[in-house]
């Protein structure tokens, strides 16, 4: 593949998109990884190790109530206070991560297109990150929360918001506008072309589905090992896997995560695929050119 620089102000038809998505971590593969190795992986490694721990006092009290006889009321309530915590430690530093990461995976994309592959540092990233992070951790939150509302009166209204919502965070950094216009322009773009933003949100959910599914399979492994064990010994059926198993499930919820950078540059993509057809900005430019010329 040659390192012609890809143009995202274009109008690109379906298959294109992934074209472009898959050749843009191709080229920036190095500096894009190094991005979030340092922004990203920090708080999702957190988040592993606080799920982990979560996993290992959840397995401890199950045993504890089916082989130790009476269980312990006060013993479980505690153990079952402390698990909460850790699963609010583990959703907090998620939502973090998933604000860096889309700080990180937009702010890149703007920087390339404003200064080229070679025009920006790593420093330039993160002051991308940190200028928009809060911006970012409001909007997911509240399009979280609107999509799941969606999701819980009917599977259809959320699915509709989340595909109509699903450029607003490309918007926000390109644009450089409030989450609240944002919010109304990503319904405006999308409004034509639902299907086309659909399709593209669906195929990258299932790529990121199928990597995932096989970068678990070495943990779904261990976890299978683990309970066939268990029966052939005649033991009840409760959880018991190894700290090895809790190790490496971690790392690949890790790794799962960062593999969201692919339907992120493909809503990126998209955004301005979307810009183009309705409203053609560049070809504006071109005549806004010609007639200075004149």
């Amino acid at each position: 593949m040659t390192n012609t620089p890809i143009n995202f102000k274009q109008e690109r038809e379906f298959g294109d998109l992934f074209n472009a998505t898959f050749g843009f971590i191709s080229l920036e593969f190095k500096k894009f990884a190094t991005a979030i190795l340092y922004f990203v992986v920090p708080f999702l490694l957190l988040a592993s190790i606080a799920m982990t721990i979560y996993s290992v006092k959840a397995q401890e009290m199950a045993q504890a109530i089916v082989q130790g006889g009476k269980p312990d009321l006060l013993s479980i309530f505690s153990t079952m206070g402390s698990l909460l915590g850790y699963v609010g430690v583990t959703m907090a530093l998620s939502i973090i991560a998933s604000a860096v990461l889309m700080g990180t995976v937009f702010g890149y994309i703007k920087l390339y297109i404003q200064k080229g592959s070679d025009g920006f540092s790593i420093l330039d990233i993160w002051l991308q990150v940190t200028h928009y992070f809060f911006p970012y951790l409001i909007a997911s939150i509240v399009v979280g929360l609107i999509v799941m509302v969606g999701m819980i009166f009917c599977l259809i209204p959320g699915i509709y918001l989340a595909v109509s919502l699903s450029i607003v965070f490309s918007i926000m950094i390109f644009e450089d506008i409030p989450f609240s216009a944002a919010f109304s322009r990503s319904f405006k773009l999308t409004k034509t072309n639902w299907w086309t933003a659909f399709g593209v949100i669906f195929v990258a959910a299932v790529i990121v589905y199928i990597l995932s599914i096989l970068i678990s399979l070495p943990s779904m492994l261990m976890g299978f090992k683990s309970i066939m064990t268990n029966l052939k010994a005649g033991q009840p059926i409760i959880p018991d896997f190894s700290m090895g198993f809790y190790i490496v499930s971690s790392l690949t919820r890790l790794i799962t995560q960062i593999f969201l950078v692919i339907p992120m540059i493909a809503t990126a993509f998209l955004y301005f695929s979307f810009v183009e057809k309705l409203e053609k900005p560049s070809l504006m430019n071109k005549i806004d050119q010609i007639g200075e010329n004149e």
